[in-house]
C-alpha cells in the first residue's frame, strides 16, 4: 500500500484508509470504498479524463453495470468533502457526461516509506531473539550450578 503527499499538506495512507494533515493535527478515517476510489483517481491522475465507467469498474467490477450512478456520485461527493476538511479543494474536477479530471495544479507525490522505522523493527526482533537466547542460557547455567 502506498502513502501519498497531496499539495504538500495532506497525507493519504491507502493501507489505513485515512487522510491527515502533514502535522497530524487532523485525521479523517475513510470507508474502504472511498479509499479505493481515491486511490484509483490518484493512480490514474495522468489521464486527461478518467471516465466514470472506469471508476465504477474499479470499484464494483462486473457488478458495476447494476450499480446506480448515484452511488458513484455520492462517493465522489464524500471524498471531496473529506479533502475540503483538510483544505484540499478541487483535487479532481467533474467533466460533465464524461468523467473526472485531476487538477494539475495540485501536486501528488508518492512518499518514501520510512526505512528508519523498518531498521528499528529489525533491531527490536534481533534484540528479542538475543534476550530469549540469553534467558535460556542463564537459566541453564543456574540449573547446572544448583544441581
Amino acid at each position: 500500500m502506498k502513502t501519498y503527499l497531496i499539495n504538500e499538506s495532506c497525507i493519504y495512507n491507502e493501507g489505513k484508509y485515512e487522510l491527515r494533515t502533514s502535522t497530524n493535527s487532523r485525521v479523517i478515517k475513510m470507508t474502504a470504498m472511498r479509499a479505493r476510489c481515491l486511490s484509483f483517481i490518484i493512480e490514474n491522475a495522468n489521464q486527461e479524463i478518467i471516465e466514470r465507467q472506469q471508476i465504477a469498474n474499479a470499484l464494483w467490477g462486473e457488478r458495476s453495470q447494476f450499480v446506480n450512478d448515484a452511488n458513484l456520485t455520492q462517493i465522489l461527493y464524500l471524498i471531496r468533502k473529506d479533502l475540503k476538511t483538510l483544505e484540499i479543494n478541487d483535487l479532481f474536477i467533474t467533466i460533465p457526461r464524461q468523467g473526472l479530471q485531476v487538477n494539475k495544479d495540485i501536486a501528488i507525490k508518492v512518499m518514501e516509506h520510512n526505512r528508519q522505522a523498518s531498521k528499528k523493527q529489525v533491531v527490536r526482533k534481533a534484540l528479542a531473539a538475543l534476550t530469549t537466547v540469553f534467558s535460556v542460557t542463564l537459566g541453564t547455567a543456574m540449573f547446572m550450578h544448583i544441581h
